[in-house]
């Protein structure tokens, strides 16, 4: 059993009675690489996020406590969209590490010419939530940037703030928790100078 509150290829993390210490949690402990496609898990309270290795890239899902499902929407838009611009972030490594002492998921990807990158951790203000922060970096005119989700009941889209002229680093956050998919607000593309 990894240290709490991820896990790898298990379903609910044992809970120790203390957080991770420098011996359970090392700062440069990376648990997924090319190698090993084996799924992996954070957990902020009853909520977790589950990654898993589908075909080219990792995908996600979170659940909620009750039931509630988010599933990450991956690859082209299914109405012919461009495969340069999909429809979540293209992730083809993540891996687990700590973050200020906390444990974090980081990925990293691309499509295209265009780089991604997600990281989620337990969302500090909000228990039982998972904030997710997302980057691409563009060198080309593009199309939508954002992260997609089936909920079970339909789509909902977190949509990135326009971006300014490539190159450009375009940046969105959001978190998944009780209250639902909720678009963090003062996300801010990095414009060139």
């Amino acid at each position: 059993m990894l240290p709490w509150p991820a896990s790898r290829g298990r379903r609910g993390p044992e809970r120790p009675t203390g957080g991770p210490t420098a011996a359970t949690f090392p700062e440069n402990r990376a648990l997924a690489t090319p190698a090993d496609k084996s799924p992996l898990c954070l957990h902020a309270g009853s909520t977790s996020v589950t990654f898993t290795w589908a075909g080219d890239r990792w995908e996600h899902v979170v659940l909620l406590d009750g039931g509630r499902v988010w599933r990450s929407r991956e690859g082209a838009d299914d109405q012919g969209g461009d495969a340069r611009w999909p429809r979540s972030p293209a992730l083809v490594e993540v891996s687990l590490v700590a973050a200020g002492g906390r444990p974090a998921v980081l990925g990293v990807g691309l499509a295209g010419r265009s780089h991604f990158s997600l990281s989620v951790v337990a969302c500090p203000e909000r228990p039982e939530t998972l904030l997710f922060e997302a980057a691409a970096r563009v060198v080309e005119p593009g199309g939508w940037l954002g992260s997609t989700y089936d909920n079970g009941r339909g789509w909902e889209r977190v949509t990135a703030d326009a971006a300014g002229p490539p190159p450009a680093t375009v940046r969105w956050a959001y978190r998944i928790g009780p209250a639902g998919l909720e678009a963090v607000v003062g996300t801010e593309p990095d414009r060139p100078s």
